[in-house]
């Protein structure tokens, strides 16, 4: 039976989030000045670590094309926009966008 889960972005440019696979992403949004993701997953399947990488706006990046993008987020009045990108590169089916 599949639960909608929530996860915390951690303050770091590159993070692995434990998913269960087939998981779906399904939003990405900010709680009390916290990023999360909430993701529907099915918690009799096993778990993968998923790679993501977060830019703030203005950085210079080089990014593999297997890296999507998966949205945006305002931390602290705007003074911080983090932009997701999810690694798809180990075929999982939950990179259908947010």
């Amino acid at each position: 039976m599949a639960r909608i889960l929530k996860h915390k972005i951690p303050a770091a440019s590159e993070f692995t989030l434990p998913l269960h696979e087939g998981s779906k992403l399904l939003k990405l949004d900010v709680v009390n000045e916290k990023a999360y993701i909430w993701a529907l997953e099915d918690e009799s399947k096993p778990q993968r670590g998923v790679k993501f990488r977060m830019v703030m706006t203005g950085e210079e990046i080089n990014l593999e094309p297997y890296m999507m993008y998966i949205g945006t987020f305002i931390l602290f009045n705007g003074s911080f926009v983090g932009h997701l990108f999810v690694d798809t590169s180990v075929p999982m089916p939950i990179y259908e966008g947010i």
